[in-house]
């Protein structure tokens, strides 16, 4: 697989700090790129580090500099050098989930700006535009700590085809000094390197280490250090660890940063100001930051939580139905919708217009065409009610009507290319049934990705889906785009029979094991909530007993395919659908393991090879018999939270089931071997959900 060429804009394209209270202006990434000293590219990402680990809002530490991707408000800069219209995602599915999140203003799902340097050529390559950040800087040699807009550090970005080597360097640096305060080092450059501090708040915000003000306080020396500072970052081992210090070089004042790592230390940092450097933008005077302001590490954890949209890109019916027509009108561009004024007006478009979007609706004679238009904008009844929108906590809105296809093929495409989707029923090996009940090879799947924004310091869904905490990635506010990508792929879809689960699901419901998982997830959600978060609802959040089993033998699964498919566990990932009946809702039990890649064609063939009825059997009965001993037995299969104790998992860990955050979807919890199978000396205290399937391999 090949990594994206994406492109950061350049550190001296920056545009100028703004003053509090006033957005700032959205810099030109490619002002002044390739010049000699200034190549304009400065590292490169995968496209869907974009979404989920490297996106809008996040650092991003490169070799030797650290840069954040800009809002999109410098993306529409970039779009505009690449001339033509943005790459669009047309998913309908996926643009109707992000108009629930961020409003209907949202028209388009865009592709990342990406435009290849020409070979042999001098223009510039056209990528994701970031800004530097943080902008104070550590010279390696001496430790001098200064902003990139002082004149002590110089950009250099020489080499076109290696901006792994771009970097900020301290021209004439002598190095450290002794303690007779000289040094008697040669001068030379020293690369510097980024401040690792930063602070952060709980709405979203993250801004510079306040390192002057911080140091000084209410100093006599303050204001002339202020002016015209000079700062030094001091490093040193000692048994209580590594300490810190920042130190004025002017006045000799000092402060070691340990002090904020203690109780109550939070409190000498200034207010959040409110900053949002990808936009940038301040908060106002008159509507300032309340947020809980919180000291940052550059690349901390907690610094940046990706807020994502994923749906796969569901078949066509064989027969297509009215509704369907209206949903794919609803998907298309509003600048496109909008030119089709009558029936000519539509004939015109399926003639001549983009393929990509008039390819859809192949097959729809032009009146329907132009009646799902008329629909679509309001000026006729809709063919059937507007689905209601989810009330409260739902997680499964999206999965269902995945669920749907996957479940009843007869009625959709078994191979529409159009979508990307290709699929083939394999019949059930003996030993499986009646547990399993269907096995579908999927030869082909798309997955649909879009990226709403971002959380800091606590993740989304630990403050209730809050759609207010989430960070902008407009000026506006308001965006009328957001960036997605397209994955390509196969898989292997696993139906297990419902009258099985919900009879082994009901005897769970009243066993003392899932009475102990429920109380530490009660604990987990009381512990783990940050104090602004809305209060959350522990039985609503909770996944029924079918979930931790379904969830703990898809990473068996996955854990043994990787062993036979020619995949590294890290590239297969799971989709479940595990809910029990509800209102409105049929009750639904199945696995989806699938590899997928952002690539034209994504995949080899080796997982989809193992959805053939024998070699599914054997890797079924392979996992299951390594899950029932564990390197860490029997500490692992005994293990029950109990007392004050709140982890979400029971019988699993690194060494039996836990899987890297690219396979796993709610990243290692709600796991429990007893669940599927029986432990040696750890056993529910009824049958596992696949007792008549586990094989004794020897």
């Amino acid at each position: 697989m090949t990594e994206d060429n994406t492109t950061a804009a350049p550190p001296t394209a920056v545009a100028p700090e703004p003053g509090v209270g006033v957005a700032g202006d959205v810099a030109d990434p490619y002002a002044g790129a390739g010049e000699p000293k200034n190549r304009a590219r400065v590292g490169s990402i995968r496209p869907n580090a974009m979404l989920f680990t490297s996106g809008i809002g996040a650092t991003v530490d490169l070799p030797q500099a650290a840069v954040m991707p800009q809002g999109i408000d410098a993306w529409d800069k970039a779009y505009a050098r690449m001339g033509g219209e943005p790459p669009l995602v047309l998913v309908p599915r996926l643009l109707e989930a992000v108009r629930r999140q961020l409003g209907n203003q949202v028209g388009e799902l865009r592709q990342p700006p990406w435009l290849p340097d020409e070979l042999g050529g001098d223009t510039t390559p056209i990528g994701i535009p970031t800004r530097v950040f943080p902008q104070w800087l550590r010279c390696t040699g001496c430790d001098m700590l200064a902003p990139v807009s002082a004149t002590a550090f110089e950009f250099e970005n020489t080499r076109k085809h290696r901006p792994d080597l771009a970097r900020f360097i301290h021209r004439g640096c002598k190095g450290r000094l002794n303690k007779q305060g000289v040094s008697s080092q040669k001068a030379r450059a020293r690369v510097a390197v980024p401040a690792r501090y930063l602070i952060a708040c709980t709405n979203g915000h993250l801004d510079e280490f306040p390192y002057v003000d911080w140091v000084h306080g209410a100093d006599k020396h303050r204001q002339e250090c202020v002016a015209q500072p000079k700062m030094r970052m001091l490093e040193w081992r000692s048994n209580l660890g590594p300490q810190v210090s920042i130190e004025c070089v002017n006045c000799k004042a000092r402060r070691n940063v340990a002090e904020l790592t203690r109780a109550g230390g939070e409190a000498s940092l200034p207010n959040c100001r409110g900053r949002h450097p990808h936009l940038p933008s301040y908060a106002t005077a008159d509507d300032p930051c309340k947020g809980e302001v919180r000291l940052m590490l550059l690349g901390a954890a907690n610094q940046w939580f990706p807020a994502t949209v994923s749906v796969l890109v569901l078949p066509s019916r064989k027969v297509p139905q009215p509704a369907d027509t209206v949903t794919e009108v609803l998907g298309l561009p509003p600048a496109q919708l909008a030119d089709l004024q009558s029936i000519d007006d539509v004939k015109a478009w399926k003639k001549f217009g983009p393929k990509v979007m008039t390819g859809k609706f192949d097959g729809i004679t032009d009146e329907e065409l132009w009646t799902a238009v008329q629909i679509a904008r309001g000026d006729l009844p809709p063919v059937v009610p507007a689905s209601a929108e989810p009330i409260g906590y739902d997680p499964n809105y999206l999965l269902a009507p995945e669920w749907e296809s996957l479940t009843h093929p007869t009625e959709f495409l078994t191979e529409d290319r159009r979508n990307g989707f290709k699929v083939h029923p394999v019949p059930v090996a003996s030993s499986l049934s009646p547990v399993v009940g269907e096995v579908v090879a999927v030869d082909r799947i798309r997955k649909a990705n879009a990226f709403i924004g971002f959380t800091r310091i606590d993740a989304l869904d630990r403050v209730g889906d809050d759609a207010t905490r989430i960070a902008p990635i407009a000026l506006s506010g308001k965006p009328a785009w957001v960036p997605a990508t397209e994955d390509r792929g196969e898989g292997v879809f696993l139906r297990f029979d419902e009258e099985h689960v919900a009879a082994w699901e009901a005897a769970v419901l009243r066993s003392d094991v899932w009475a102990a998982h429920c109380a530490a997830h009660e604990r987990n959600l009381e512990r783990r909530q940050s104090r602004t978060a809305v209060v959350l609802n522990a039985d609503e959040r909770m996944p029924p007993p079918r979930y931790w089993a379904l969830h703990t033998l898809s990473h068996l699964l996955i854990r043994e395919m990787a062993m036979s498919s020619g995949y590294g566990s890290a590239s297969l990932s799971e989709r479940l659908y595990a809910w029990r009946a509800s209102e409105g809702r049929d009750p639904a039990a199945g696995i989806l393991i699938t590899t997928t890649s952002p690539d034209s064609e994504g995949t080899l063939g080796g997982l989809v090879d193992l959805a053939r009825t024998q070699r599914l059997e054997s890797v079924m009965h392979d996992a299951l018999h390594r899950a029932q001993r564990c390197s860490s037995d029997p500490i692992c299969a005994h293990r029950v939270p109990k007392g004050q104790e709140d982890f979400l998992h029971g019988a699993a860990c690194h060494f039996c089931a836990f899987l890297s955050e690219t396979s796993c979807e709610r990243a290692n919890r709600f796991l429990d071997r007893r669940f599927v199978l029986g432990l040696h000396g750890g056993s529910l205290d009824v049958a596992p959900l696949l007792a008549g399937v586990t094989v004794d391999a020897g």
